[in-house]
């Protein structure tokens, strides 16, 4: 966690979370974010598990594309059913000021948020490297780009957050240079990446006028993971910038300055909500696998309660008739 002034008896950012002094005026206000975080969490829970059904049965995708899409989904899962909840958990004891259960509480979210988003960032910048291999490899591209290959580079995303998570909790300067070193070497490999895409497509009109190849390696993924890389930046830039602001107070942060801080932290969970509308947005093959699967849980219910009231309608005749 990002230390404040060291003339504040060592303070951190949890320690002015869970002040009473700072919260007592806004528990209006943070019943809101626990209120929206009730949503979003549900929101991303549904949608990104209709996205990975939906995701084993498209067959047109590179198994190792495929993969980090899946990857992506996962973390965006877990943030619905673990740091969202975990949030709600940490915003009520702050109205109630349960200081004690705040901290603990404050703390176990940090760190599972701050792994699920560092592996979430590195992540989408694999897949915007994949577009460009895609593009740049050509007929070399499914040779290179392995399922194995990719399966150890998302073992190595897991492994390399978890662990400077875990050595952010004894020395809090290695989390936030850890985010400020992965944070500016993802956007400027994805801007390398994206320029890269562009110029060649600007320039080889020509060679990849063919349907097949546009239609298989771009038209399906790559603006997707362009809308994607552009609403996560959306989402986590404010977030960064008042996290700096909050951390540059010298031990005396305010406390709407702090509210600010909490709802742009809930900006950044609602990047897991967003991710699967623009899947089914830009992804014609996604919107319909995943319109099926609704339909099939829907008549699947309606037939059950048809089943349930045939059923007991059936028990009242018999009954009736016995008497």
């Amino acid at each position: 966690m990002a230390n404040y002034s060291k003339d504040e008896n060592q303070k951190t950012m949890t320690d002015f979370l869970c002040s009473p002094e700072l919260t007592e005026g806004i528990h209006g206000e943070l019943r809101w974010a626990a209120s929206l975080n009730i949503f979003m969490s549900i929101t991303a829970f549904i949608g990104n598990a209709l996205f990975l059904v939906a995701l084993n049965k498209m067959s047109s995708l590179h198994p190792p594309t495929k993969l980090l899409f899946r990857t992506l989904a996962i973390t965006d899962l877990c943030v619905g059913i673990i740091c969202q909840p975990l949030t709600v958990v940490a915003l009520l004891p702050e109205v109630k000021q349960y200081v004690h259960v705040c901290r603990y509480t404050s703390t176990v979210r940090f760190l599972v948020s701050y792994a699920l988003c560092m592996v979430s960032l590195l992540t989408s910048t694999a897949i915007n490297v994949d577009r460009l291999f895609a593009l740049s490899l050509k007929i070399r591209y499914r040779q290179f780009v392995t399922l194995k290959r990719t399966y150890v580079i998302v073992a190595l995303f897991w492994v390399i957050s978890i662990a400077f998570t875990v050595l952010g909790v004894f020395v809090n300067w290695i989390s936030a240079l850890y985010w400020t070193v992965v944070l500016l070497s993802c956007m400027a490999i994805s801007a390398f990446s994206y320029g890269r895409i562009f110029f060649v497509l600007r320039f080889n009109q020509n060679e990849l006028r063919s349907p097949a190849f546009w239609q298989k390696l771009y038209r399906k993924t790559v603006y997707t993971v362009l809308y994607i890389q552009l609403a996560l930046v959306v989402c986590y830039l404010p977030y960064t910038i008042i996290t700096l602001l909050v951390s540059r107070r010298s031990g005396h942060p305010n406390m709407w300055l702090l509210l600010v801080w909490r709802y742009l932290g809930t900006l950044v969970y609602f990047n897991s909500s967003l991710n699967p509308v623009l899947y089914c947005w830009k992804m014609r093959e996604v919107k319909k696998a995943m319109k099926k699967i609704v339909q099939r849980i829907c008549c699947s219910w309606c037939c059950n309660r048809e089943n349930g009231g045939f059923v007991v309608n059936s028990e009242r005749q018999t009954t009736s008739s016995s008497l």
